[in-house]
Parts: C-alpha cells; sequence; structure tokens
C-alpha cells in the first residue's frame, strides 16, 4: 500500500514529497471549530426511551451491539464488565453502569504527530461510532454515557490486546497504530469478552 502511494505521487508530481499532503496529515486545523470530532464529542445526550426492549440473552444482545459498531465504522469491539479501576477520576461508578463497550479503529499514523484532518481521521470515526451506539442503545430503553473510564484499561480487560510498558494498546490483529474511542458506559445487559492471556 505504502509502495503504490508512493509510486502515485512519484509519477503525478515528479517528486517523493506531496506537501498538500503532508499539511493535510500533520498540520493541525489554524481554527478548532473547522474540527468535527470536537462537536461530535460534545454532542449532548438524548432521552432514554421509557420502555426498556426486552433482553433475554445477553450473548446475542452483545453480538448485535459489536456488529452494529462494525457497521458504524470500529475495526474491534470489546466489551468489559465494569470495575473500580477502570474508572476515572469524577467518572461513573460500576454500580451506575456495570458494562463498558469499546472500539477501536486502526490508522495509519501516530496519533500523537499527526494532527491534521487526515491524520486525525481515525479519532472522528471514533466519535461518530460511540455517538450513533451510544444513541441506538438509548433508543432501547437503557443507560448509556460516553466516557469516564480509562479506554485503554477497558479495552485490555475487554480481550482487545494489551497495555505495552508506555500505557498504549497493541492489538495483535492490528498492531500499535490504532485509535481507542472513548468506552460507552451503560446498564444493557451484555456479556463480557474474556482478556487475553499473556
Amino acid at each position: 500500500m505504502q509502495l503504490r502511494k508512493w509510486l502515485l505521487r512519484r509519477w503525478f508530481t515528479g517528486r517523493t514529497r506531496d506537501l498538500l499532503w503532508e499539511h493535510f496529515i500533520y498540520r493541525a486545523p489554524a481554527d478548532p471549530k473547522n474540527n468535527l470530532t470536537a462537536a461530535l464529542q460534545g454532542a449532548p445526550e438524548g432521552r432514554i426511551y421509557p420502555v426498556k426492549t426486552e433482553v433475554s440473552d445477553p450473548h446475542t444482545m452483545s453480538h448485535q451491539i459489536k456488529e452494529l459498531a462494525r457497521w458504524f465504522g470500529a475495526d474491534l469491539v470489546g466489551i468489559a464488565a465494569l470495575q473500580q479501576a477502570h474508572t476515572q477520576p469524577g467518572g461513573q461508578s460500576d454500580t451506575q453502569y456495570p458494562f463498558a463497550i469499546v472500539c477501536t479503529i486502526a490508522t495509519e499514523y501516530d496519533l500523537r504527530e499527526a494532527k491534521g484532518f487526515g491524520g486525525q481521521l481515525a479519532v472522528q470515526n471514533g466519535a461518530v461510532v460511540n455517538h450513533h451506539l451510544r444513541n441506538y442503545i438509548r433508543e432501547l430503553g437503557y443507560r448509556a454515557s460516553i466516557g469516564g473510564a480509562d479506554p485503554f484499561a477497558v479495552a485490555a480487560a475487554a480481550g482487545l490486546g494489551t497495555l505495552d510498558s508506555s500505557g498504549r494498546l497493541v492489538a495483535s490483529t492490528r498492531g500499535a497504530h490504532i485509535h481507542v474511542a472513548d468506552a460507552i458506559l451503560t446498564d444493557l445487559p451484555l456479556a463480557p469478552d474474556a482478556p487475553q492471556q499473556q
């Protein structure tokens, strides 16, 4: 894939560096209001439907939630039983929300360096997935909130990968270049995944 990009760039531009592409990937927006991600992450929660959908089989519901998240654009989806160790200071307690759903999005770039619109596309896609998934769960009549838990700890507990020495998630199927979106905390009856054995 990288070789193909290089050859196409070389063919059409006659040089190996594409300044516009580098700007698109690495330069942060001059005005943060131009970035859709913050608007998605700050969108207010919708109302919870007053009649709960009956969930007779948490395993089937978990499968459906994962399939829906993948349809929205997630690459990997995991479900963990929320524990006090996963919550961030000021976050929700595990008695309010027994489960956490976490999604990851693959990216070609290191998100700490690639601050442009293209470089941060995985972050925006993660916000879109979370927004739709949270709202769907609330439409089913269950509570769902984004944030309040450490997404990396939740992803490791859900078996999506292991944490390296710097605390970043390394997924066995995707490598280190993935974006871990904020965890969705919910009381929707789900079946937690098992963590990976180290």
